[in-house]
Order: C-alpha cells, then structure tokens, then sequence
C-alpha cells in the first residue's frame, strides 16, 4: 500500500484535476510558466505548460497545439499512436511528476490531457544565443576565427563540424542539484582510451554541488590535486584547440551555459602551444615556443635573481653596472624586496583594473599606469630605474604565455620567489627551483604523468613539446592520453 501511494504521488494518474494540483504545487510562485487552458475536439479538457521566452509561441501554436485540438479518442489509446498524429521534433510522453517538470524548465512545451495518465512533451525552444565569434582571449593570426559560446547545442554542433565522422561521441551528464545543467564529455570512440573515460565519467558523476556557474567549478572539484598551484585541465575557448585536442585521444568537457571548455588530460608543455605554432612554418614556430618558455623562466626568476644579487651578491655585477646603479639605489629609502613587492603589487592592481574595465578605459589604464605611475615613482625616489625596467621586463614575459591560468600561477610563484630571494639569496632561488621540479613531477592530469615526456622519458614525444617538428614527422599521437590508435592518418599509408 505505502509503494502504490508513493508511486501515485510521482507519476501521472487518470485524475485530471489531481495532475495538474501536482504540477501547480510544483511550479507555484512562477509566473514565467504560462498555462493555457483548452477544450479539444472530442471534448476533453487539457492544459499546455511553457516558459515565456525559452519557447517559441509560433511554432507552438502551428505545429503542437493546433495538431492535439485535432486529435480522436482513438488516438491517446497509447503514445505509439501519437508519433504520427503530432509532427514535431523531440516529442516524448514523462509518466513522472519529476520528468515534467525537469522538461518544463528546459524550454519543452507539455500537454496535460483529462483520463490521459501521461504527458505530451515536444521541444520547440526559441534559441536566443550571441553570435560564433572569435575568443578575445586567445587571438591567433592564422587559425581559425570561431570559438565556443555558451549554448552547448552549438558548441557540439560546431564540433561536429570539425570533425564529420561518427567515431565523435558525447557522453551527457546533468550536474547541479539546483542549477540541473547539461555537460558533455566529448571523444573519439576509434582513438580516445576507455579506461581514461571511464575514470573522467566516474569523476563526474560524482559532483555534488548545487550549480556550476563556469566550468571552473568542474575543474577545481575532479582536479587530482587540488592544493596545487598549477592547473592540471586545458581550458580554452577556442574550437580548434579542442578539435585537436579529439585527434590526439584527448577528452573535452563541455558545459551548458559558459564558453569555456576543458581539455584532459594534459601535460605542462600543453600551456605553451597555441595554434598558430602548427599554421606557419615549423622553424619560425619553434622558434616562437621556445621564446614563450624562456618568457616563463624571465617571469619566474628575473625579480628574484635581481634581489638577490642587491641584497647578498652584489659582488657579482660588473663595476661598470654597479656604479650607477648604486647611485639609482642612493635615493631609494627601501631594500630591494619592499621595493620590488611595491612595484609588482602595483603591477597587479594595474593588469586587474585593464581586465575589469571597459576596454576603451583599459587601454588607458594601461598607458597611464605603465608610463606615468612609473615615471613618477622614480623621478619621488620611490623606486630605481633599473627595478621598473625589470617589473617592466617581468610583465611582459608573463604576457606571452598563451594560457591565463598558467601565467596566473607563474604570477603568484614570482613573489614567493622573490621573498625567499631576499631572505637567502641565491640559495633562495636553488631551492625554489628543486622544490618545484619535484612538485611538477608527483603532478598528474587525469592520472596521467604531468611532466610529460620528461618524466617518465619518452624521447618520441620530444617532436613537440620545447620546439615543433614539421608535420610530416609527427606521425605518432602523443602518448599523454594513451590513445588506443597512436598513428595518425593511419588508414592512408
């Protein structure tokens, strides 16, 4: 008896006037579902349920509510009857109070009939969604112009563009325990490794977290190590990095509502990649990535090799350099480390304002903090000469690498770097160095090593990791995704 009651409580019944108390108690306070109240032709009352706004109220009323006025007794018999009758896309008949509602929230169209103890649901959405742009974060100059954006219809839809072959999969999950959004792991059947797969669904599966508001969240909670400073995930916005990203085995997390997907795994050297290292020839991109790495040590190291060289070192400058630049130093009142966490956090607020302001008033931000704080701190004795120029020097660097997240981590690095520096000097610097070396090797993306091909060796994957080989001698899939065909283009030897 308590089953019968709790399944007559979840599911439709043949009391009409107790379904649709179900479904008012439900949808109470929300005055966007509309509710339409109509008689049909063999005299039978029912009502249609819809979001204003999410569904489109023309097709509705051409080609769902004109077709079930006209329906017979005959028809609603069973649900196979109706396929037929009622021609629109992605018709399908909940039985349960749940299923209807989830489907109502969704932008589907439901009809509720009298002596029916199942509903009608149909998908006719109006989809209002910006237009296929190019991401403004990760420009390129002879890759492709079309990034993701925030529907995951068209971010799947622009995948299989890409990639016109059925071997494309995607697996869907509904997250959030209030937001109910869709995600979609992405991968090739014929390339992608299953246990990989299988591990990323099982991550998935289990978040427990009421919305997801940008794939960030994703991130932050299957991450493997999640005290860590590096990102162990590739997120990008850009269609092409996650098409390339299917080819060599890798899996794509897709979720409904940000542009920003997920690629995994990775291994660090994937944060110095960018398009247009494979568009143009393979010496002049080689020769770009390694300057993008080399950034990354100047970003790292340069103020904390400069502090402590002042503090400790100071023996190792040229005379021809340490005489001005102690005559810079005279008028300073601070030490080297207080000067250089000045200027840096000054640095920080600067880049924070430009990226949280308009991009008209960014730009000026950035001129004025660039030209005019500078200028002035060194001209009231605030800060040297020579500490602008390295600051200045260190920006820049951070700015050429091409992953946000990555150069966010190398910023906040730097002014651990720098304190150690100025507390034991060159020794501060060594120790940093070996401590991150050893943190970067224990690091994994999705089980797999982070410091791929180094360790473990994997001399094979060297092709393209500090410098790029030409295309044709990159004839083997990079083994960070254990793909189960490694050679590409195999079938046309």
């Amino acid at each position: 008896m308590t089953d019968k009651i709790i399944k007559d409580s979840d599911t439709l019944v043949l009391d009409f006037i107790a379904n649709i108390s179900k479904l008012e108690q439900e949808l109470k306070n929300c005055p966007d579902i509309i509710r339409r109240k109509v008689t049909l032709k063999i005299g039978k009352e029912g009502y249609f349920f819809y979001i204003q706004g999410l569904a489109d109220t023309n097709l509705i009323q051409r080609d769902f509510i004109s077709n079930v006025l006209n329906l017979e007794s005959l028809d609603f018999t069973m649900p196979k009857y109706l396929q037929d009758k009622i021609p629109v896309a992605g018709i399908s008949f909940p039985v349960y109070i749940k299923d209807i509602v989830s489907e109502i929230l969704n932008g589907k169209t439901i009809f509720i009939g009298n002596d029916i103890n199942y509903a009608i649901a149909c998908d006719l959405k109006k989809y209002n969604k910006r237009d296929i742009t190019e991401p403004q974060t990760e420009k390129v100059v002879r890759g492709g112009h079309d990034g993701f954006i925030e529907d995951i219809v068209t971010n799947i839809a622009i995948l299989r563009t890409k990639i016109k072959n059925s071997n494309l999969k995607f697996i869907e999950f509904t997250v959030g325990k209030v937001t109910n959004q869709k995600l979609v792991v992405a991968y090739l059947d014929n390339i992608a490794n299953k246990n990989i797969l299988k591990i990323l669904c099982n991550k998935i599966s289990k978040l427990n977290f009421d919305g997801f508001i940008g794939s960030g969240y994703i991130e932050h909670i299957i991450t493997d190590h999640p005290m860590s400073p590096f990102p162990q995930y590739l997120a990008t916005e850009r269609a092409d990095k996650a098409t390339a990203a299917l080819l060599e085995g890798k899996f794509v997390i897709i979720l409904d509502g940000t542009p920003v997907t997920i690629i995994a795994p990775v291994n660090i050297f994937s944060f110095f990649q960018a398009t247009d290292d494979y568009t143009t020839s393979w010496i002049s991109g080689s020769i770009v990535r390694f300057g993008r790495i080399f950034a990354c040590f100047i970003a790292l190291f340069l103020p904390g090799i400069y502090i402590a060289l002042l503090t400790f070192h100071y023996y190792m400058i040229p005379l021809t350099l340490l005489v001005p630049l102690a005559e810079s130093r005279a008028r300073v009142p601070f030490t080297p480390i207080v000067e250089g966490l000045i200027m840096e956090f000054v640095i920080e607020l600067i880049r924070e304002s430009a990226i949280r302001l308009p991009t008209y008033i960014g730009a000026s931000i950035g001129v004025v903090g660039g030209i005019i704080i500078g200028q002035a701190a060194v001209q009231a004795g605030i800060v040297s000469n020579l500490m602008v120029i390295i600051v200045s020097v260190t920006a820049i660097a951070a700015f050429a690498i091409p992953n946000y997240d990555m150069s966010l981590t190398v910023r906040i690095i730097r002014f651990a770097i720098m304190i150690f520096a100025a507390i034991f000097g060159i020794v501060g610097i060594i120790v940093p160095i070996a401590f991150l070396i050893y943190h970067v090797i224990i690091l994994e993306s999705l089980g797999e090593p982070y410091l791929q091909p180094i360790a473990p060796l994997k001399f094979r994957d060297f092709k393209d990791t500090f410098f790029i080989m030409p295309i044709r001698f990159l004839k083997k899939r990079p083994d960070i995704a254990k793909p189960t065909d490694n050679t590409r283009g195999k079938s046309n030897e």
